[in-house]
């Protein structure tokens, strides 16, 4: 495949041409503000109003439904902002990754007709002027559907008949879809090992869960698991036919480090988000510029969705709230 410039789907900013030596130490100091006790804010009622002062996450205060995700969008734009031409190219698969969920929640806004809320979260997104464009035109979520769906033709024509899933089959599936089908085109672009190897971890962890859910539900139909991860699409499908389960928490085992049934479905995803994190602390050691910067990227990514849940869990029992929570 051609080697796309991913650049091209999100904002373009003036280059200042930061060295990333200039990045690594900015984001030294911005690491040092990121929760590491979450033992504290999971016994607390208040969990957001605990937030260190000067902490990013308190910029949206506590009262907005998606304060963590704008905010942690607000973090990635000062990121992408910091980075020269170069390290943006190498980063952008991933800011564009992120952005996803940025255009997931501007579809349920379209479809709860939230116009305000969709303007106020694609001020803090990275995404281009094109796609914000096609989404604030849109009058509804299929028609925004198929705006997306003709911006990301640009990336692979893969991408083609995306939105009719919106109108057949709903929007979770759409969502599903947009994810898995950008997952297996983005390792195909000439992306950074790291990044490549980042990538590879996620479509795994994807296809590991889509098993699990699968074998729990009684599922022996051929599933379309997501291509060109490093477990092969063949050996799940065959796990699944034969509802291998041993195998299937063999594979979990081997993926997260713990010992995780493929049954806890819940438990699984927690873990599968720890087994990512220790593999990119374990490889960042060896990848001085490209891992340290994904190593903060992600820790913000999992410390908004750990500050999603105890937004969300205010009224259930703080032991609940605190096993959801990725450590």
């Amino acid at each position: 495949m051609q080697h796309i410039d991913i650049r091209e789907f999100l904002e373009r900013a003036p280059d200042h041409g930061f060295p990333l030596d200039y990045l690594l130490s900015r984001l030294r100091g911005r690491r040092s503000r990121l929760i590491t006790d979450w033992g504290i804010l999971a016994k607390s009622t208040s969990p957001m109003e605990q937030l260190t002062p000067g902490h990013y996450q308190t910029v949206f205060g506590i009262s907005a439904p998606d304060a963590a995700w704008r905010a942690l969008m607000a973090e990635y734009r000062w990121g992408y902002h910091q980075m020269n031409g170069p390290v943006r190219k190498t980063f952008a698969p991933f800011f564009l990754y992120g952005e996803l969920r940025t255009l997931f929640i501007c579809l349920r806004y379209l479809r709860g007709l939230m116009r305000d809320r969709l303007q106020e979260i694609l001020s803090v997104s990275l995404l281009s002027v094109a796609i914000r464009d096609a989404l604030l035109r849109s009058s509804d979520e299929l028609s925004a559907a198929q705006g997306i769906e003709k911006e990301f033709l640009c990336l692979s024509c893969r991408f083609k008949g995306l939105a009719e899933t919106l109108r057949h089959a709903g929007l979770n599936d759409f969502e599903q879809k947009l994810a898995e089908i950008f997952l297996s085109v983005i390792i195909t672009t000439g992306l950074d090992p790291f990044l490549k190897a980042f990538f590879l971890r996620i479509i795994d962890a994807r296809n590991i869960l889509a098993l699990a859910k699968l074998l729990k539900l009684g599922e022996t139909l051929e599933h379309p698991f997501i291509s060109g991860g490093k477990i092969d699409a063949v050996m799940l499908r065959d796990i699944l036919g034969r509802r291998d389960i041993q195998t299937a928490d063999k594979l979990v085992m081997g993926f997260t480090g713990e010992k995780t049934s493929s049954a806890n479905l819940s438990g699984l995803e927690i873990s599968m988000y720890r087994g990512i994190s220790r593999w990119l602390k374990k490889k960042s050691r060896g990848s001085p510029g490209t891992g340290l910067v994904l190593d903060y990227l992600w820790k913000c990514s999992v410390e908004a969705m750990n500050l999603n849940i105890l937004s969300y869990g205010a009224g259930l029992h703080r032991d609940v709230i605190a096993a959801e929570l990725v450590r």
